[in-house]
């Protein structure tokens, strides 16, 4: 086994508990790392997105009925920005991913670490939920970020930890098909074996640990440390774009 398949394999499954906590993961951690071995944007969304879809759809599966206001209006006002802004990076804006996403990590750290301000955007983009999923949508075909709105989103609804965690996955599933098969029809899907292993592992985990692990989480101290990751990432990659 090389070096680098064993990095991404460490990095799926370290993200795949992640996700299995917050309901995001490894796609707003997964991209940024991937990124940074240099992979290409196309290259990285087919490594991760597939790996998503799997834990997105095993969080929906065992709690659909707590997915009501998201069933409709996730497929309405958010998949089609995801499309619009995934072909605006594929094939028509030139501007660094680095930069972009980076700049991206650290408005959402920024809003983490300001109880107020990340108060006041959940009321906001609660109250106006249509336009926060087409904000959403649009982030996340761009940078693969909308997680980062997606939280504050469903946090300004929701107060129950299963109930957000649910309706994030729901979001995450769709948004995740949307881009898989957006790639698939322009030709950027990188087709490999390392592709079908991704999803199997995720799914192992999630299955075997991800599940007891969201039911004895601290939620404070995770949500500490998720937003020191995040301002660590946007660091990173803004000094990487210089």
């Amino acid at each position: 086994m090389s070096l680098d398949l064993l990095f991404l394999i460490l990095v799926v499954s370290f993200f795949t508990i992640v996700q299995s906590i917050f309901g995001v993961g490894l796609l707003v951690f997964g991209t940024p790392t991937l990124l940074l071995m240099d992979y290409s944007f196309p290259e990285t969304l087919s490594y991760l997105l597939p790996a998503s879809i799997v834990v997105s759809f095993l969080q929906v599966y065992n709690s659909w009925d707590n997915v009501t206001l998201y069933r409709k209006n996730v497929i309405l006002f958010m998949l089609p920005m995801v499309g619009f802004g995934l072909l605006l990076i594929l094939f028509i804006l030139e501007v660094s991913l680095y930069l972009v996403i980076g700049i991206m990590l650290l408005l959402t750290s920024l809003v983490r670490f300001s109880k107020s301000l990340n108060e006041s955007l959940e009321l906001y983009l609660s109250s106006n939920f249509k336009f926060g999923f087409i904000l959403t949508g649009f982030i996340h075909g761009l940078t693969n970020l909308g997680g980062a709105t997606l939280v504050i989103i469903t946090n300004g609804i929701y107060k129950s930890k299963k109930k957000i965690q649910v309706n994030i996955a729901y979001a995450y599933l769709f948004m995740a098909i949307v881009q898989v098969l957006m790639l698939i029809t322009v030709g950027q899907f990188v087709f490999s074996q390392i592709v079908l292993l991704f999803p199997i592992i995720s799914g192992v985990i999630y299955l075997g640990w991800g599940k007891l692990i969201f039911e004895f989480t601290g939620e404070k101290f995770y949500y500490n440390l998720m937003t020191f990751f995040i301002f660590s990432y946007g660091l990173i990659l803004i000094f990487k774009s210089l």
